[in-house]
């Protein structure tokens, strides 16, 4: 079996389309075989961007962080034109894709690297960090992500991210705890957790 967060030159192509509309704002989505959520938009994705909207100040600089083809970021970057969107993942088909989705969305204020962690981004912070976690590469993988986002928040920036209660949500938001200053549940929906955590 072949992960979303392992690059594999070799696997054939399954290209689908899917739209994303949420709140007055719609998304539309190239995928392909080899990506997480390939087939129909993550859940957990949705119920991260209803949070983000419905509890903080979307601007300035915004970091999507593992993006896949872009559901999280490129959602953010067409709701809010004014804010400045930094996409990366290590897989990189699933760059390409989103940077497809950029163009094909328009969108002249996201762009995406190739990258497994933050270091080689542009050096600036970001006021909101967001994160749908890769689960599945396990905790030395993805607990990294949560932890190193502190580094490149603003001040008084904030990271959001989603964790079903299954996958260890309540774990995670302890390990968390130990780096930031404040960490909220802000919402549970579906067994998704949604937390909150500012610089």
């Amino acid at each position: 079996m072949s992960h979303y967060f392992v690059n594999n030159q070799t696997l054939e192509h399954d290209i689908r389309t899917l739209e994303l509309s949420l709140q007055g704002t719609n998304l539309t989505l190239i995928t392909d075989r080899g990506v997480f959520s390939n087939k129909e938009i993550d859940e957990g994705s949705i119920v991260l961007l209803k949070s983000i909207i419905k509890t903080i100040d979307v601007k300035g600089n915004i970091l999507d962080v593992g993006c896949g083809y872009g559901t999280l970021g490129l959602y953010l970057a067409k709701r809010y034109p004014t804010t400045k969107v930094t996409l990366f993942d290590i897989n990189e088909r699933a760059v390409s894709l989103t940077r497809e989705n950029i163009k094909n969305n328009h969108l002249t204020n996201a762009h995406v690297y190739v990258d497994s962690d933050y270091q080689a981004l542009p050096k600036q912070t970001f006021n909101l960090i967001v994160i749908n976690p890769p689960i599945h590469a396990g905790k030395k993988v993805y607990y990294p992500l949560l932890s190193e986002a502190r580094d490149y928040l603003t001040d008084g920036g904030v990271l959001m991210f989603v964790i079903r209660k299954a996958h260890g949500a309540k774990s995670a938001a302890k390990y968390v705890s130990e780096y930031y200053t404040n960490v909220t549940q802000v919402q549970k929906d579906a067994g998704f957790y949604i937390y909150h955590a500012t610089r």
